[in-house]
Parts: C-alpha cells; sequence; structure tokens
C-alpha cells in the first residue's frame, strides 16, 4: 500500500511540473521595450533608436532614480520613407 501512495504522488508532482512548464512556456514573453540598448561605456547608454541616456549620478546631484536623457546620436528623427528612383535623382539633380 506504501509503494502505491508513493507512486501516485510522485506521478502527480511529475504530471504538475510537466503541466505547469508547457503552460509556462507557451505564455512566456520579452517584458523589456521593443527599444534595446546596443552600446554603454562610462554611465551612458545608446539605444537601438539613437537616444542617449545618462546615469542621474553623473547629471544630477540628488538622488535621482531615473535614467536622463541627454540627446540623441542622429539629431532628429531619421526618415524610414521610400523614395522612387525618379525622386531620389531628382533630389541629387
Amino acid at each position: 500500500m506504501q509503494r502505491a501512495k508513493t507512486f501516485l504522488l510522485v506521478s502527480a508532482g511529475v504530471f504538475l511540473l510537466t503541466l505547469s512548464y508547457n503552460v509556462g512556456a507557451t505564455s512566456a514573453g520579452a517584458q523589456t521595450p521593443g527599444n534595446s540598448v546596443v552600446a554603454a561605456a562610462g554611465g551612458f547608454v545608446v539605444a537601438a533608436n539613437g537616444n542617449v541616456y545618462a546615469d542621474p549620478v553623473l547629471l544630477s546631484p540628488s538622488n535621482a532614480s531615473q535614467w536622463l536623457l541627454a540627446g540623441n546620436v542622429f539629431g532628429a528623427p531619421v526618415s524610414a520613407a521610400q523614395e522612387t528612383w525618379g525622386q531620389l535623382k531628382a533630389r541629387y539633380r
């Protein structure tokens, strides 16, 4: 009787472990924003969109807790619109 109980408990444990893994693995997703960090050096961080963030301790003597936007590498938004060959040739004539 003791072996049957032990077998039942082990089987239930393996089943629940498998079930929780399957449910957790299928519903897991990224929890960071799409703007990932591409470079970091000396208290500065560069994001994928070109924004440069500075460690708040470097720029502000107060005990700020959030990174501060220091600027953008590109200076302005980069146009992602596609041009036709005719528009491109007309612009550089």
